[in-house]
This record gives structure tokens, sequence and C-alpha cells, in this order.
């Protein structure tokens, strides 16, 4: 199965929408999601498209996924580090490499990047599996976060 990737238009939204909420109801694990979250979410992507994309992940005509991607700098690492906060693929989909070849799409096109990185909650075995199989290794340091009213 071929995919191909492409910036979020106004089109996608229904097909966006509803595959964040799946994703969120897959890995509850997180924060909760709404609409107001989405909104602001494409919002930033449009205002600064060199800090944050959406890509829609499509295969044999279809939407199959989706992907959110946040560009940051690292002093550590001397360069961007491209972070996926996102990547979905659609239940039917998986098990066709789909999320690998995105994440081969990545390496090979992202210039000026020095690292790719990518969290996953422990409950989801299946994508801490993949991204280790895909050479993705545990950071030294601890992911921590200080929620700001």
């Amino acid at each position: 199965m071929k995919a191909t990737y492409r910036d979020f238009e106004e089109e996608d939204f229904g097909e966006l929408r509803g595959m964040v909420f799946c994703l969120y109801a897959e890995d509850p694990e997180g924060l909760p999601i709404d609409d107001a979250k989405i909104a602001k979410t494409i919002n930033e992507s449009r205002t600064y498209p060199d800090k944050l994309r959406i890509l829609v992940i499509r295969a044999d005509e279809a939407v199959v996924g989706y992907s959110i991607l946040v560009f940051c700098w690292s002093n550590e690492y001397g360069g961007d580090i491209l972070c996926i906060d996102e990547l979905y693929i659609k239940k039917e989909f998986r098990g066709n490499r789909l999320a690998a070849d995105f994440i081969d799409y990545l390496v090979n096109t992202c210039i000026n990047v020095v690292a790719i990185s990518v969290e996953a909650t422990p409950s989801n075995e299946a994508a801490v599996r993949l991204y280790k199989r895909l050479g993705f290794e545990e950071s030294q340091n601890d992911h921590l976060v200080l929620p700001l009213p």
C-alpha cells in the first residue's frame, strides 16, 4: 500500500477531527481532547507553518491517517528536532507499513533536522514496539511537564 502525504486543508477538517477523537479514545492516558484544541492546532499550523504542520496521510484514494509535527530547536543536539506530536493510522489500515513508511519519509525529506522524537504512552505497547523497531531509542532524560492555568 503506497501512501502520499500532504498538508492539511480545510476540506479535511471532518476527517481529521474524527481521527483525532479516535486516537484519544484508543489511548486515553493523556489529557482530554475537544474541538477547541483541534481548532487552535489548525490555526497555529496556518499561522506558523515553520513551527507546526499537520499532514494528511492518503493511500488508495482514501485518507488513512494524519500526523501533527512540531519543530523545536535543541541546544543539546545542535539543531532542530522534529517532534511527532501525534501519528495516527486508522485501524483498518494498520499492518500495511504505513506508519513505518511515514517515518522513512520524514527521515528522507526533513532537511536541517538533527533528530526526530516521538512520545508514546507506556500502555500503547504496539506503538512503543514499532518505534523501537524503527530505531528510536529511549531518551536518557525524563519528560516532565508543568501545566499552567
